[in-house]
């Protein structure tokens, strides 16, 4: 459900059932941009799928099975808008790597998928845009499944990175017998954060003066498994919905019109306007970080230069308490327990907000910012 929240003048964050024009405003959407189905290697059809994505509250679906385009399913159902990209990879080689995501195309593309440059470049050229699929993955030796990383960092024109894929953190724990019955019965006990490899390379190629968006998915696929009579439904699509999820933030509400909405999505992600969430733990809708100068307000995913007297104040504000971690350039500046955190910016640099939250007697991921470019 779409929530329209707004920073009054004293810079608490309001959640309101109507817009304030008053007050800086913007309208949060919860998407899932990485999901399956039996098109390619998922258990359940499209519609069973949307229906899921539904139940759980979804505002935004994006199917992307892999390396096949079906146009005809993109429309509104009740009140979630349903897209189709593309997971995009070579499959002639026996090695899975290099995972596209694609959004905004309008075919196949795997006449492209040996060539990750060429991908890319057919994506944008298209007037679409991309994303690195689960870059930094580990193998699940107890189960035999191998990590599915990235390995070509020579390219360029993507527009971002997947942060946190919730199949790929919970396949690593697959390490022997004990941890692969505990992570499929009792996933909440093993799912944790981001890998740090990955958050790591994600603030290397942002302070080596690139604008890199992160995103967070599900990779729902909904595992089946057969014990004797007995069928058991691993990761229902519903559950997972439910878990990692991106929040959108807009400045105007989504259109009816699909064309409209899907370019207005395309537009949300490319700017960054958006941070990845966990939100099983807890509803994240609320969550804002901004810079705030004499003159304007900036929002996560916002590029400008540093001001002439260079006084800036960072902002952020949780909708529960949490630990909230502020990083420049990927180093730790500030840390707070509470539901708010201010933080004066004299100097240039790439600032990004993780937040964390104890669950199941654990400290854990919870909300990963996209970040505000201080040039």
């Amino acid at each position: 459900m779409v929530s329209v929240v707004y920073l009054n003048h004293s810079h608490e964050f309001v959640e309101s059932s109507k817009p304030c024009h008053d007050n800086i405003m913007m309208y949060e959407y919860t998407a899932n941009f990485h999901q399956h189905t039996t098109t390619s290697d998922g258990t359940a059809s499209h519609e069973e799928v949307i229906q899921a994505g539904i139940e759980a509250g979804l505002d935004v679906m994006m199917f992307t099975d892999h390396n096949i385009y079906l146009p005809d399913k993109e429309g509104w159902y009740q009140d979630t808008l349903v897209l189709m990209g593309i997971e995009v990879n070579d499959t002639n080689i026996k090695e899975e790597i290099n995972h596209y995501l694609c959004f905004g195309v309008d075919h196949d593309l795997n006449e492209y998928a040996a060539e990750p440059q060429r991908l890319i470049d057919a994506v944008n050229e298209m007037g679409g845009i991309g994303f690195i699929a689960h870059p930094f993955e580990r193998p699940a030796p107890h189960v035999n499944e191998p990590a599915i990383p990235w390995l070509d960092w020579s390219v360029d024109g993507y527009v971002g990175i997947e942060i946190w894929n919730y199949m790929s953190e919970w396949k690593s724990y697959l390490t022997n017998h004990f941890t692969t019955v505990r992570a499929a019965f009792f996933p909440d006990v093993v799912m944790t954060s981001p890998f740090p490899e990955t958050l790591s390379h994600w603030d290397k190629l942002m302070s080596s003066g690139h604008k890199v968006v992160a995103i967070g998915n599900s990779d729902a696929h909904c595992f089946i498994r057969h014990i004797g009579s007995l069928t058991l439904h691993l990761f229902p699509y519903k559950d997972l919905f439910q878990a990692i999820r991106n929040h959108l933030l807009m400045n105007e509400p989504l259109s009816q019109d699909v064309s409209m909405a899907k370019q207005q999505i395309l537009q949300t992600l490319k700017s960054g306007h958006c941070f990845v969430a966990y939100d099983h733990i807890e509803s994240t809708r609320g969550f804002y970080f901004i810079a705030k100068t004499k003159q304007e307000t900036f929002v996560q995913g916002d590029e400008f230069s540093l001001p002439y007297d260079g006084m800036i104040e960072l902002i952020v504000q949780t909708p529960h308490r949490a630990e909230i971690r502020l990083l420049k350039d990927g180093e730790l500046r500030a840390k707070v327990r509470g539901c708010k955190l201010t933080y004066a910016v004299s100097s240039p640099g790439v600032y990004r907000v993780e937040c964390y939250r104890i669950f199941k007697t654990k400290w854990r991921g919870w909300i990963y910012s996209n970040p505000i470019y201080i040039r």
